[in-house]
């Protein structure tokens, strides 16, 4: 039986992938969505950013389906303004944290909890800009009185110095956690298992949508996992070429509103 656009659930991630911190949404890719939803395909997005953060771009266009948040920490629907499902990091989350601050006193870091707060537990430039970039309500904080769930922790820093973090926390004996780079500055711990690509399988059980007609849109590398899982992997010309080279289409560049000529393509496809 043929498909129609209604069959579709197209997830898209947010940072240099559907927009730039700086630039915002293109207006191709705003106008591309309303007509897509129009059409009866579901849009929602996948991203390492807070439910506050994302709700700042609602604005522009909407989510008709519940959105991966925290790099799948969280589902959240912004229509009900409930999350969904969750995943919270074990009781030694601040033990480890503690240990990889003291090898790494100079590194940004914030702390993501399930009140959908965002604690600054360490403060520098990086740090400073991502918050004022993606535009996130904070609480300055010490480690210790974060007392709710924990959902993720964010470090932020030069890329050659996150690297060496990287490989301090690949050796730290735990499994108990996710250590993953989620943009050349950003380098994040989650529990263990929680990706995007595990959320993609949760969401598919929410909304009754098949894996199959599923679509992900991606550029970096925590999107490999979500990429590999979906029934459709779509990268925007700017991701690295490792991510091009796995995904079955490569659409234009963030700037160049990728994401709307994807969307424009299936409504052609299958109007």
């Amino acid at each position: 039986m043929r498909k129609s656009i209604s069959d579709f659930l197209v997830i898209s991630d947010l940072d240099n992938t559907l927009l730039t911190a700086r630039e915002g949404i293109p207006d191709f890719n705003v106008s591309m969505i309303d007509m897509f939803q129009k059409f009866g395909g579901l849009f929602t997005v996948a991203t390492g950013r807070t439910v506050d953060s994302v709700d700042r771009y609602l604005d522009r266009i909407s989510l008709n389906c519940p959105a991966i948040v925290y790099n799948g920490g969280i589902i959240y629907d912004y229509r009900t303004r409930k999350i969904l499902d969750k995943k919270i990091m074990p009781d030694t989350a601040p033990k480890i944290l503690a240990k990889i601050l003291a090898s790494f006193p100079d590194v940004g870091c914030e702390v993501m909890c399930d009140n959908l707060r965002t604690y600054w537990i360490k403060q520098n430039d990086y740090t400073f800009n991502h918050l004022r970039d993606e535009r996130m309500s904070y609480i300055i904080s010490d480690m210790k009185s974060v007392t709710n769930n924990w959902v993720k922790v964010l470090f932020a820093s030069s890329n050659g110095r996150l690297m060496e973090m990287k490989e301090f926390c690949e050796s730290l004996e735990t499994d108990d956690f996710e250590f993953v780079m989620t943009n050349d500055v950003y380098f994040e711990m989650m529990p263990k298992g929680v990706s995007k690509g595990k959320a993609l399988g949760t969401l598919c059980a929410l909304t009754g949508k098949s894996r199959a007609n599923t679509i992900a849109v991606g550029d970096y590398y925590n999107d490999i996992e979500i990429l590999s899982n979906a029934g459709l992997s779509v990268c925007v010309d700017n991701a690295p070429e490792e991510i091009k080279k796995m995904c079955r289409i490569v659409v234009p560049s963030c700037r160049e509103g990728g994401v709307g000529y994807l969307l424009q393509q299936i409504m052609d496809l299958y109007e």
